[in-house]
């Protein structure tokens, strides 16, 4: 999980950790009294902002994006039964619910225009850990994907007005091809990508032979590649429409990031992102 470390250190802040918090215009939300939560806050959305969510929250290439993630031991141990009641255990485990609780209720108070911050348990666990990946939403694009998409969406009930959280966990916790299909289209991928993408997981699960692919990157603040990116079949040559077409998108939405973001830059250079994203965020920005 790349994402489950790069915001370990904002975490230990958050929750209990040593220190004051960097110097920083706080962000200026009556329903956000704490310094560390205000701080927390700030730090995952300029982490989105400078990576591929950044075309969820300044526009609407991808309905869903990825924020960051992180690893808690949770999860039921026994590999044998999951009939017990009593998973958890006060004393051994407490402190990752508290932390846990303290992580949502800091994200309950972001309110920002056609924004939802979901967090949501992966449905694998490993060696006792659950990891809990922060996504963000833009409402008003995922009920637009449910319409357009709804030969795939319906069969599961999910409709334009679905609550965000619901559509993910629908998700996560399915099928694994529909798991695979329905994060693709949420993650902005084309349809002729998604259709790849499954078919060749699909191929590998039965023949154990890996699918050669090329990768169609799309730039971020932070690198030229290896974030927004999809996979498409060799020999295929990308064209105009899809693949262009969201290129180009994308590249709009980043310049105009780059011309506003120093104006929310901080003496010690971090980023007033919840400022940023109330000012900007709305209307979405194709």
């Amino acid at each position: 999980m790349k994402r489950t470390s790069s915001i370990f250190l904002l975490s230990l802040i958050l929750l209990g950790g040593c220190g004051a918090p960097r110097q920083a215009v706080l962000l200026q939300t009556a329903g956000m009294q704490n310094a560390y939560e205000r701080y927390f806050i700030d730090s995952i959305l300029q982490y989105g902002l400078d990576h591929e969510a950044l075309y969820t929250m300044l526009g609407s290439v991808k309905p869903m994006s990825s924020l960051v993630s992180f690893s808690f031991p949770v999860a039921n141990t026994d590999t044998v039964s999951s009939v017990k009641a009593d998973v958890v255990d006060r004393k051994q485990q407490g402190a990752s619910l508290d932390r846990l609780f303290v992580i949502q209720q800091a994200l309950n108070k972001i309110d920002l225009p056609d924004l939802r911050f979901v967090m949501l348990p992966y449905r694998a666990s490993y060696e006792g850990d659950r990891i809990m990946q922060i996504n963000v939403v833009r409402v008003s694009a995922l009920d637009s994907l449910l319409k357009v998409r709804e030969s795939f969406f319906g069969q599961f009930g999910l409709v334009p007005g679905a609550d965000p959280a619901v559509v993910v966990n629908t998700l996560e916790f399915n099928d694994r091809y529909e798991r695979l299909r329905g994060y693709g289209y949420l993650f902005g991928y084309p349809d002729y990508a998604v259709d790849f993408f499954v078919k060749a997981f699909q191929e590998d699960d039965v023949t154990g032979n890996f699918v050669e692919r090329n990768f169609f990157q799309i730039p971020t603040q932070t690198r030229e590649d290896g974030y927004f990116v999809y996979a498409y079949p060799k020999g295929h040559t990308p064209t105009v429409e899809p693949d262009s077409a969201i290129y180009y998108k994308a590249q709009r939405i980043l310049n105009r990031y780059r011309d506003i973001r120093d104006n929310y830059l901080n003496a010690d250079s971090t980023l007033q992102a919840y400022n940023l994203l109330r000012d900007h965020a709305a209307p979405a920005r194709r």
